[in-house]
Parts: C-alpha cells; structure tokens; sequence
C-alpha cells in the first residue's frame, strides 16, 4: 500500500504534463467503473497504450474506482434498464443487438450499459477535476512537502526521493 502511494507521488512529482495524469486516472475511472472484462475495456486500454498517458496512474484509477463500482452498482442497473426499455428505442435496439458482435460486447445487461453510459459521461468531469486538482496541488503542495523537517531528513532515502520527485 505504502509503495502505491509513493508511486503516485512520483507521478504527481514527475516532469509529466497534468494532462496526461489526469487522462490516466479518467480513463482508469471509466475502465474501473464497468465490468473488467468487456470488449470496450480492452478497446480503451489499446487506446491507453497508444496515447501518451501515465498508466501507473490508470492502474491506480482502476482500482480505486472498481472499489467504487460496486457501491454504484444498484445506480447503474437503474440507468441501464431505463435505457434499455425505453420505448423510443426498441426499434434501434432491436437492430443493434441483431448483430452479433454487439451482444458479444454484453450491452444487453443493464449493470454493463448502465455503467458505460455513467463512465462516459463522467470522464469527461472526472478529467478536469482531476487536472484542476493536480494543477493546485504542484503550485502549492508540492513545496510544503520539500520544506517538512522530518522529509528533509530523509533526504538521502529513496523514499523521500520519490515523494519529492527526484532520483529514478
């Protein structure tokens, strides 16, 4: 536990840009929201591996928010059975799980389009929290740290190395 957070540490503290923190922890909390094993999730973690993101951070938002999903779960059941029985949409949803490939990807479970429709609308506010947060945290943060007397006197330990964002 203690290595994970001084991992994030070293992410927080590293020469990355705040985007690509907080685009690893957005795309962690969308995969961390649905089911693990779902097409689209291995689809969005192809495409973490193609974007220039920090996956430390995805793996941590991916943890963190499956931790999440199960509390949401009754939510996401709710969403997806309204969209699914819907009125208005039977004749597309008829079409749409005529082809086999769309029922592979199990969209016809409520808790699965439930949750895909909960996580992509929240990624979009999850990413600019995440960037205002961490924006906020290496104006301010960041130098109180350096500044603590008992880290200073770690100064020469790894630890301390990887919570001020020096060495490996």
């Amino acid at each position: 536990m203690i290595r994970q957070v001084l991992k994030v540490f070293k992410a927080l503290n590293s020469n990355e840009k705040p985007w690509q923190l907080s685009l690893g922890l957005a795309f962690g909390g969308v995969i961390g929201l649905m089911p693990l094993w779902t097409p689209h999730n291995i689809v969005l973690l192809f495409l973490a591996f193609i974007i220039n993101l920090n996956f430390a951070l995805l793996l941590i938002g991916v943890f963190f928010f499956s931790g999440i999903a199960y509390i949401l779960d009754p939510l996401f059941h709710q969403i997806g059975l309204a969209v699914l029985t819907s009125e208005g949409l039977q004749s597309f949803w008829n079409g749409f799980f005529s082809n086999s490939i769309f029922l592979f990807d199990r969209l016809n479970n409520t808790l699965v389009m439930g949750s895909l429709i909960f996580s992509l609308i929240s990624a979009v506010p999850l990413f600019f929290i995440f960037n205002f947060l961490i924006r906020k945290y290496r104006e301010h943060l960041m130098g109180l740290l350096e500044k603590i007397p008992f880290l200073k006197s770690l100064k020469l330990a790894k630890a301390f190395n990887t919570v001020t964002g020096g060495g490996s």
